[in-house]
C-alpha cells in the first residue's frame, strides 16, 4: 500500500512541477523584455548582414584598385 501512494505522490509532484513551469515559461514568452530582445535579435542580424556586405562591396573596390596598379 506505501508504494502505490508513494507512485501516486511521485505523479501528483511531477504534475505541479510541470504546471509550475508552464506558468514561468507563459510569463517569460509574454512579457515585454522577451519581444524587446527578440527585436533586438533582429536588429543585430540586420546590422551583421549589412556590415558583411560593405566589406564585401570595399574588398571588391580594393582588388579593382590592385588590378589597375598591376596594369
Amino acid at each position: 500500500m506505501e508504494f502505490i501512494w508513494a507512485i501516486v505522490i511521485s505523479l501528483i509532484s511531477i504534475i505541479v512541477v510541470l504546471i509550475i513551469a508552464a506558468i514561468i515559461r507563459y510569463a517569460v514568452d509574454s512579457s515585454k523584455t522577451s519581444k524587446k530582445l527578440d527585436e533586438l535579435i533582429k536588429e543585430v542580424h540586420y546590422i551583421k548582414t549589412e556590415i558583411k556586405k560593405q566589406q564585401n562591396h570595399k574588398q571588391q573596390d580594393d582588388s579593382k584598385h590592385i588590378i589597375d596598379e598591376k596594369v
